[in-house]
């Protein structure tokens, strides 16, 4: 008989041995390691068949691994409808032109949860006609945009109203700035300081000065449109923009804030603190290329309303 043992090589022990170890390893890798990870080739009616899906996938979006094998439209249906146009376009794109597929997206579970995921897969060499397989991994984001989300938040936010900060109202400013030299329409803005403040953190405590500003903030954007910004500027000021808004606009919005405020006192525990506030108003005009200019308008009209008698509304 001819030794055939040039074509088929014996496999030692210790071989034997290591490559059980090598399977075991990838075995255990995929399934404790916190991803999924996959297998996947397109035909060429561009149908996706799923080769190969870890168990992960039921912790992840709460499927087995064999109905994403069995047909991976499960998967393109969890897609949030919100961001399927861009997955697809992105997915049809790195198939035609490039070689890694890279983005993060929202899908939504039959549970009714929403996610984050980042999706990535890497086109490996195809040998021969066999069609080229993608290889690739799903991670669970969601922490990792929602803490995004809230250093957002706290970048161009007030932590204790909700309103946006100062760097928050000079962005919105210069795009109104943008906007007026466009369209040529006027805008006006709005700066409040409450009324012996001070007082009522002397009189209540902080804690109850805190509940003012919250409140009164609630208060001015209950009678704001949707269009205005309001934004709290420093302590118990606050600056309002109101796009395309003359001068008669502008000061019937501030009258509605300041007599509001007047009306009733705020409830706090088993008493009431009365609040009243002051309003200077201005307007941009033509030559306005800086937001100082502008506060420094508003500021000094609001001082007016101060001196007086405070509870008034007063324009440059």
């Amino acid at each position: 008989m001819e030794d055939d043992s040039a074509t088929h090589k014996e496999v030692s022990a210790q071989e034997l041995k290591e490559l059980r170890d090598k399977a075991e390893r990838f075995d255990r890798l995929t399934h404790y390691v916190p991803a999924l990870l996959y297998d996947y080739i397109i035909d060429a009616d561009g149908k996706s068949h799923c080769l190969y899906c870890n168990d992960y996938s039921l912790i992840l979006l709460g499927v087995p691994p064999e109905a994403f094998m069995a047909d991976m439209d499960h998967f393109w249906k969890m897609i949030h409808p919100d961001d399927l146009q861009q997955f697809r376009e992105r997915d049809l794109r790195v198939n035609r032109d490039e070689d890694t597929f890279f983005m993060d997206t929202r899908v939504l579970l039959e549970t009714g949860q929403e996610k984050w995921i980042r999706v990535s897969s890497t086109r490996t060499p195809s040998r021969g006609d066999e069609p080229v397989i993608w290889s690739g991994y799903m991670i669970d984001i969601s922490e990792t945009k929602r803490l995004e989300t809230l250093l957002r938040e706290q970048a161009t936010h007030d932590a204790l109203t909700g309103l946006g900060n100062r760097h928050d109202f000079q962005r919105h400013f210069r795009e109104e700035l943008s906007r007026r030299d466009r369209y040529q329409r006027a805008s006006a803005v709005l700066l409040l300081d409450l009324d012996h403040f001070k007082k009522v953190n002397d009189r209540y405590g902080h804690d109850a000065g805190d509940f003012v500003l919250k409140r009164v903030s609630q208060l001015i954007q209950d009678q704001l449109r949707a269009v205005d910004v309001p934004a709290r500027w420093g302590g118990e000021e606050f600056c309002i923009l109101l796009p395309e808004t003359g001068l008669e606009e502008a000061l019937a919005a501030a009258e509605r804030i300041r007599a509001g405020l007047a009306r009733e006192p705020l409830d706090y525990q088993e008493g009431e603190i009365p609040i009243t506030v002051s309003i200077g108003v201005t307007t941009l005009r033509p030559d306005d290329h800086r937001i100082e200019d502008v506060i420094k308008r508003a500021d000094a009209a609001l001082y007016r309303a101060k001196r007086e008698g405070r509870n008034r509304v007063a324009h440059d």
